[in-house]
């Protein structure tokens, strides 16, 4: 609540409007408003990242809450209220975040009064997105209030794939007005997103090879598919006017299946040859957060301060398994491609390659005091002290015979201080 003049670190927040007047449809079309953000590109449909101030892989929070795990999904646009953008430290109140900052997306809640939106977007590659968000009280007193978002959008993919992209889409919110006092909210997202699983052209020399741009160097029946699961309450509790208690909690689960596909991996630039392997992957990540934090504000003498104290637990739980056939290639020439040629084969044929299970536990505990010493001179200063233990399970395959497990544990304080004048 703090006006962002009176921070020392630059942030942008790109808002309602402009989400609108842009007809966004994907995270990044919001975020190339903010200067300093770069798309680093999606990993074969399982999801994107993006760069902030020369720093790769920025997180990216949901209200407040960050998802840990090697593998993001497209967050979906449609319910969200507005895009927050942090540059710079933001370590005390969020934990394990780099230099470079952090985006925060911030979700649509539910209104006092009657909202009823229908839209249908159409666009290139037989773009169809139909959505609606309504909202509401669910009581005369206004002391229960709702709102539901949804969509499903299609769309073909510019390369010769046989399978379109696919996303349906559904978030209710309903909030609790249980007192003058007390606010209860509990939301839920649900994404299910299908696609082609692109690997991408081979490089010829210095640059990619020189074939139509809708070429496929898999098969063009390779796809993937991804879940995505969202559900927590945020619960606030105001003693006073100046003492507030907050307490959220998230649980969110991401599944991914590259169901079996051909995978290139070898191109010999004498015979324009792709070696392909028959191969499939799946993963599954759990990730389960707590916070709470009391914030207050007083006053030493003329001095105004807006005192934040509180902890968060986070744990997550990520598995990674592969099978593949990466004995027998499967060729495909490039500039003359011969697509099923050799039927692809049952994924349970398929030998174990092997993964990973990693299970990491996290406990910070922080105090910042946001000081105002005259209406033109603002100080801030906190500190936070983070624990952390994570377990790494290998699961044996042919890429390592031997199951093993390792065990990390750390511990450090972070401070933080600044000035604005």
């Amino acid at each position: 609540e703090t006006p962002t003049r009176d921070i020392p670190q630059s942030i942008q927040i790109v808002p309602q409007e402009v989400i609108e007047d842009q007809q966004v449809t994907r995270l990044d079309e919001a975020l190339r408003n903010v200067s300093g953000v770069t798309l680093g590109g999606e990993s074969t449909g399982r999801g994107g990242s993006f760069g902030l101030r020369g720093f790769d892989n920025a997180p990216v929070l949901r209200d407040g809450f960050r998802r840990y795990g090697n593998f993001e999904s497209f967050p979906e646009v449609a319910n969200l209220d507005r895009v927050e953008v942090l540059k710079g430290p933001a370590s005390i109140l969020y934990g394990e975040i780099q230099p470079g900052g952090l985006i925060n997306l911030v979700s649509k809640q539910p209104l006092s009064e009657p909202f009823y939106e229908a839209q249908l977007q159409l666009g290139s590659r037989n773009f169809i997105e139909p959505r609606f968000d309504i909202s509401g009280p669910l009581t005369s007193d206004r002391s229960l209030l709702y709102r539901l978002n949804g969509l499903y959008r299609t769309s073909d993919n510019f390369l010769d794939y046989d399978q379109n992209a696919q996303r349906f889409f559904i978030a209710p919110t309903l909030t609790w007005k249980i007192s003058d006092r007390a606010d209860l909210t509990v939301s839920l997202e649900y994404t299910d997103d299908k696609r082609a699983a692109d690997h991408g052209l081979p490089v010829l020399g210095n640059r990619v090879v020189d074939v139509p741009r809708d070429r496929v160097a898999g098969e063009p029946d390779d796809r993937t598919d991804t879940q995505y699961f969202n559900v927590g309450y945020n619960f606030e509790y105001r003693f006073s006017d100046n003492w507030k208690l907050r307490n959220a909690f998230r649980y969110s689960s991401y599944n991914f299946d590259i169901n079996v596909v051909a995978l290139p991996i070898f191109f010999d630039e004498e015979t324009a040859e792709v070696n392909r392997f028959f191969a499939s992957q799946d993963g599954q990540d759990k990730n389960y957060a707590l916070q709470t934090n009391i914030v207050g504000e007083f006053a030493t003498g003329s001095v105004q301060h807006t005192l934040i104290f509180g902890a968060d637990i986070s744990y997550n739980d990520e598995r990674i398994f592969a099978v593949g056939d990466f004995i027998t290639p499967q060729t495909l020439n490039i500039f003359n491609p011969v697509y099923g040629s050799v039927p692809k084969p049952n994924e349970d044929t398929l030998a174990d390659f092997g993964g990973n299970r990693v299970k990491t536990s996290r406990y910070g505990f922080y105090v910042q005091d946001q000081i105002s010493i005259s209406d033109n001179l603002k100080l801030l200063a906190g500190i936070r002290y983070d624990t952390a233990e994570q377990k790494n399970r290998v699961l044996p395959g042919t890429s390592n015979p031997d199951a093993s497990e390792t065990t990390q544990n750390y511990a450090d304080f972070t401070p933080r201080i600044g000035i604005v004048y």
